[in-house]
């Protein structure tokens, strides 16, 4: 693309690109390159601009970007932002993107959990921070300890935590949770009143067939759920068995 394009052409060009290399959502991913490279926040909103034509920089930006897509980077880690429920959060490689389908997991823990309660709740693997965010952004009343054996989304996680103000209703600590082996002592004496987690469950045999988006780029650790697609959630259970108040809950999103 060029500078001499107005954004209407780019759009059009940028599509028929991807699609012709089979790049999922060919039209979707033109819309957020071409958005972000304007600034604009809302992907649908560079179509209210087709008449515009892309400064030197825009076009130098926007074509590296493409190159992006073309190679199958995920569209969240080109833009390095997401939006999640009423929150954004800062994703990157290889730290696991938000689903939207995890938006249900929050409102079935906010409909349940009352608002003018105190609640401590246990986050197993939060990633990006995208469900503790989310619960301590609409609910004032919880406190969330998270555990997450990779330094990089610990790390992703508090400093989304700190950009959205909610650091002080939060403890992050970078462990495994595998057999209570790992886990801080402070940890260990804490009771929780409810277990949260979107925890890998995708077999270990189907690991091979993701789309690229997947397997080149998001880490495999967040989706291998071993042998049977169980190994982090029988784990979970078992946290749960020593660390829940009596009639905790636990909160998984799993498949069935």
């Amino acid at each position: 693309m060029d500078s001499s394009e107005d954004v209407g052409s780019v759009l059009v060009k940028t599509t028929k690109l991807l699609d012709e290399l089979s790049v999922p959502e060919p039209a979707a991913s033109s819309r957020f390159l071409v958005s972000h490279v304007l600034g604009l926040k809302n992907h649908q909103a560079c179509l209210q601009h087709q008449d515009e034509k892309l400064t030197t920089e825009q076009a130098e930006q926007l074509n590296r970007l493409i190159a992006c897509r073309m190679a199958r980077m995920p569209i969240q880690y080109i833009i390095g932002d997401w939006d999640f429920r009423e929150i954004r959060l800062q994703v990157r490689p290889p730290v696991f993107i938000p689903r939207p389908e995890t938006e249900q997991l929050v409102q079935i823990v906010l409909d349940d959990i009352p608002a003018d309660k105190k609640c401590h709740l246990l986050e197993i693997g939060p990633g990006s921070g995208n469900i503790c965010l989310s619960l301590l952004h609409e609910n004032k009343n919880i406190h969330i300890t998270a555990l997450e054996r990779s330094r990089m989304a610990a790390q992703l996680t508090a400093e989304n935590a700190i950009t959205l103000g909610l650091a002080d209703r939060l403890n992050i600590y970078e462990c495994k949770e595998e057999g209570n082996t790992e886990l801080p002592e402070d940890i260990k004496i804490q009771k929780f009143d409810a277990i949260v987690s979107n925890p890998p469950y995708v077999l270990r045999k189907d690991l091979s067939n993701l789309e690229p988006e997947i397997s080149l780029y998001e880490d495999l650790r967040a989706l291998d759920g071993g042998a049977r697609g169980l190994d982090v959630i029988l784990d979970i259970l078992k946290l749960a068995d020593m660390m829940l108040v009596p009639d905790g809950l636990v909160y998984l999103e799993t498949i069935y």
